[in-house]
């Protein structure tokens, strides 16, 4: 079964809509926790702080940075070739844009929409705090694909689906991305197209995911 890659800013209903996708498919749902218990069990524990902290000129000549990079896309790569799991990608969905059994989603909402769901998420009483909270979440996402992939967040050239949560109810994108997967099923046989379930895979990465998700599942 494929794996569905989801990109999205802070507010846009992602982490309902990944989680009850990952419940109706049966599939694991893999998240910044999962993410960075896999990364940690690999002995590199720094990637919340890269991936949150602010734009630095030096980032792409610092060997520690490129190295957790390096791991991010590993696993990514890892969690593609199992299949049957939901991924809230964490920019490192670039990683697997050249696999045909890969559904690359991304949800969006305006800014004032996103605003007003971390508003009440969150109880942040003062609307400028949300908006300056929002804001530099979107600035650190944006700024980790651009530094760390040489590609701009705007460009959706590479994505099977983009649909807006201000307009789309989350029922109905569930439904969507769901009917987008079983349609990109049916093209997996193509003998032209690379799967990422074919790629060679350290069973020592396999090993930590399913731990991490496990972890995760058992909290």
């Amino acid at each position: 079964m494929n794996t569905i890659a989801i990109s999205r800013l802070v507010g846009s209903d992602a982490g309902a809509i990944a989680k009850q996708l990952a419940v109706s498919l049966g599939y694991d749902l893999v998240d910044k926790a999962v993410l960075q218990g896999t990364l940690q069990q690999y002995g590199l524990t720094r990637f919340g702080e890269l991936y949150t902290s602010p734009p630095n000129l030096w980032d792409l000549a610092n060997t520690k940075n490129l190295e957790i990079v390096s791991m991010l896309n590993d696993t990514m790569r890892a969690l593609a070739h199992r299949g049957r799991t939901v991924v809230l990608a964490r920019g490192g969905y670039v990683a697997l844009n050249k696999y045909a059994d890969v559904l690359h989603v991304r949800l969006h909402a305006p800014f004032d929409v996103r605003v007003d769901r971390v508003m009440a998420r969150e109880n942040i009483a003062k609307r400028e705090d949300a908006k300056t909270k929002v804001a530099a979440d979107d600035k650190a996402r944006i700024k980790f694909v651009e530094r760390f992939y040489r590609c701009k967040w705007h460009d959706e050239s590479e994505l099977d689906l983009v649909l807006n949560t201000d307009i789309i109810p989350k029922p109905t994108a569930e439904s969507w991305i769901t009917e987008a997967l079983r349609l990109q099923e049916a093209k997996d046989g193509r003998p032209d197209v690379q799967l990422a379930q074919k790629t060679r895979v350290d069973p020592l990465l396999l090993s930590a995911i399913d731990e991490a998700i496990e972890r995760r599942i058992s909290i």
